[in-house]
């Protein structure tokens, strides 16, 4: 079986802003992205669920019509009391904190990368025991976590690996074993 991860095209929002769980809408060049990544994808069926993110909500529409169901635990990180915020009007102390521990460290009101990593298994973990070629969409944060576990990736790490809007990467179940077989394509 395959599951495909897909990320949410361009949000509508400005650069600098910290948005994670925040409802942000998709930017004017959704249509054109949203075409980019249905040309990428195979003609087949697909299990498809989706982050409740109107961003996601959206793609997964002009994708697979309304064939779709959504699960909270694809939502993006919860960065609380920093959501909509300049990051560069976050206290650069609160900042230097979270990152010295960015697994484990919990964001004012919000929750731990750790947590987020425990709820993108669970569902990805789920997806891969229904033996159903899936689609998922959903956020870069989501995405990282369940890469990082198929690539045998430390947590800490898993920020350097690459996701970007409106991207698809593929991984491949079988026989027990997981395997990256595309990242941002």
């Amino acid at each position: 079986m395959e599951i495909y991860l897909i990320r949410h095209t361009t949000p509508a929002i400005e650069s600098g802003v910290c948005y994670g769980a925040s409802d942000v809408d998709v930017a004017g060049s959704f249509e054109t992205e949203a075409a980019e990544v249905k040309a990428k994808l195979p003609a087949r069926n697909f299990k498809v669920v989706s982050s409740p993110s109107q961003r996601c909500v959206k793609l997964a529409r002009a994708l697979f019509g309304d064939q779709f169901s959504t699960d909270d635990r694809l939502m993006e990180m919860n960065f609380g009391n920093w959501e909509m915020q300049p990051w560069d009007s976050i206290s650069k102390n609160a900042i230097s904190k979270w990152a010295d521990n960015v697994v484990f460290e919990r964001i004012p009101g919000g929750e731990t990368y750790e947590e987020l990593f425990n709820r993108s298994i669970q569902i990805f973990e789920a997806c891969v025991a229904s033996g159903e070629d899936t689609v998922l969409i959903t956020h870069g944060g989501v995405i990282r976590c369940i890469l990082a576990l198929v690539t045998d990736t430390a947590l800490v790490d898993a920020f350097d690996l690459n996701v970007d809007y409106g991207k698809i990467s593929g991984i491949k179940a079988e026989n027990g074993q997981l395997s990256l077989i595309f990242r941002n394509l």
